[in-house]
């Protein structure tokens, strides 16, 4: 990997020679840090830890996060497709630690996609905060929406507008604000080399400063007096970390630093900035930690003012006798269905949460769980569905073996032979893995048809 010459010699003025020796020789080693992260939504840590096929390692600032061995493939697990867990890079769990979202907040992750800390904020918070996720990119929301249905999140809108269009619907609205923003990415050099070019060309952090103050400057708007601002970065530019966060708090004097106190975490560089307070801020060095680089900062606002109210979204709900073979379904499989609003897009049934403000005026890419289709008098379940569902028991249950070929089977489409573990009777089932539910399929004969969706199968 060749390192942009103006990149080093940044680094090397800012370091100090014997630092910058250290930190260099090890953002040039070759090493894929393999981790992910429990979603104690579904699973809590212990009995994940118990469950799972391989020793874990924890990592020392997310109670949720391990790193696991390098020849385990995570992303083939049938657990992977469960939802029980996250491919995280362990840098990155640090924002949402420090965030540290509360059930029954209003929550906004202002640049979202792919989905990575909006699925830590819904296991951290159990799904009983309103998220709002937004990104500016429409073709990104397709991962960010796919990645918290998987985890089984149901109270929140997936949006694609410019931070400017949401701080004008959304003023002094929101407990909690994250801006994981766009940055020059020097901290993900060592993963992802091909991301020096881009540095040279599109994200020079000349480019990006501009950028990350705008993105401050409307979540400020947005945040409630008393509430907090996570502002990350996955760089080593000051000035897109501490000198960006220094300007911020000159421009707006009605917030204040707050320290994040984690294990393994290393404070700001206060002296790169001029302002001792600084240190409060946090920064993860590859050559300090068991992780890529990334920066954070808690930024507080005074609590002088209250927070504003919107409307509730006025939507038309769909007529009882409408809604008859939902329920006959959900009556057939046994299973029970979350509190919250229906909605009836044509033939598609979605589940909102009951809080939902109105969103008049904004680009809104799904709202809440979506239930499934009702088409001539029948219901046709979603995946989404089958994901948000608790582990319980059902009636129709099809319980595959985490370790055995037929899981293998369901998860790539196949049709599957009626055995002995299969319910009686023709009709919907529920297909699980340790009791934890990975989609629909259905019998019909010796046969059992598989629901599991194209976009979704393990290839």
């Amino acid at each position: 990997m060749k390192l942009p010459e103006e990149f080093l010699a940044k680094m090397e003025s800012l370091m100090g020679k014997e630092e910058y020796e250290t930190f260099i020789k090890e953002l040039k080693r070759k090493v894929m840090i393999h981790s992910l992260r429990v979603n104690t939504k579904k699973i809590s840590v212990a009995e994940f830890r118990r469950i799972f096929p391989y020793d874990l390692t924890p990592v020392p600032w997310c109670a949720e996060g391990f790193y696991y061995p390098k020849g385990f493939k995570a992303s083939k697990h049938p657990f992977y497709y469960a939802g029980l867990y996250y491919l995280q890079d362990p840098s990155a769990m640090l924002p949402v630690v420090a965030l540290a979202p509360q059930p029954g907040e209003r929550i906004l992750d202002l640049c979202s996609a792919p989905g990575g800390k909006a699925t830590q904020i819904g296991a951290a918070t159990n799904d009983q905060s309103l998220l709002i996720l937004n990104d500016i990119n429409p073709k990104r929301t397709k991962a960010l929406l796919k990645n918290v249905e998987n985890f089984g999140l149901t109270r929140f809108v997936v949006t694609n507008n410019q931070p400017r269009d949401l701080a004008a619907v959304f003023p002094a609205y929101f407990d909690r604000v994250l801006i994981d923003a766009p940055c020059s990415g020097e901290g993900m050099f060592r993963r992802e080399p091909r991301l020096t070019i881009a540095w040279r060309r599109d994200y020079h952090p000349q480019v990006c400063t501009p950028l990350q103050a705008d993105l401050l400057d409307h979540a400020a708007r947005m945040v409630a007096p008393g509430g907090r601002i996570v502002y990350s970065t996955c760089t080593f530019s000051p000035e897109e970390n501490e000198l960006q966060v220094k300007k911020f708090l000159v421009r707006h004097p009605d917030f204040y630093l707050t320290g994040i106190d984690c294990e393994g975490v290393s404070p700001g560089r206060e002296e790169w900035a001029g302002d001792a307070s600084l240190r409060k801020t946090a920064r993860i060095w590859p050559h300090c930690a068991r992780g890529e680089g990334q920066f954070a900062a808690v930024l507080e606002r005074t609590a002088n003012g209250q927070r504003q109210e919107r409307p509730a979204w006025s939507l038309s709900e769909p007529a009882a006798k409408d809604l008859t073979p939902f329920w006959a379904f959900c009556h057939e499989v046994g299973i029970t269905i979350p509190s919250g609003r229906f909605h009836r897009t044509g033939d598609d049934l979605f589940l909102l949460p009951a809080e939902l403000p109105s969103l008049n005026g904004l680009n809104v890419i799904r709202c809440g769980l979506f239930l499934g289709e009702l088409r001539y008098g029948r219901f046709l379940p979603a995946h989404p569905l089958a994901l948000a569902l608790e582990r319980q028991e059902v009636k129709r249950e099809l319980a595959l073996d985490p370790e055995g070929p037929e899981v293998i089977k369901y998860l790539k489409g196949e049709t599957l032979l009626v055995t002995a573990a299969t319910p009686p009777g023709n009709g919907w089932l529920l297909v699980t893995t340790a009791g934890f539910p990975l989609g629909w399929a259905k019998r019909a004969g010796n046969l059992v048809k598989n629901y599991y969706p194209p976009a979704w199968r393990m290839k």
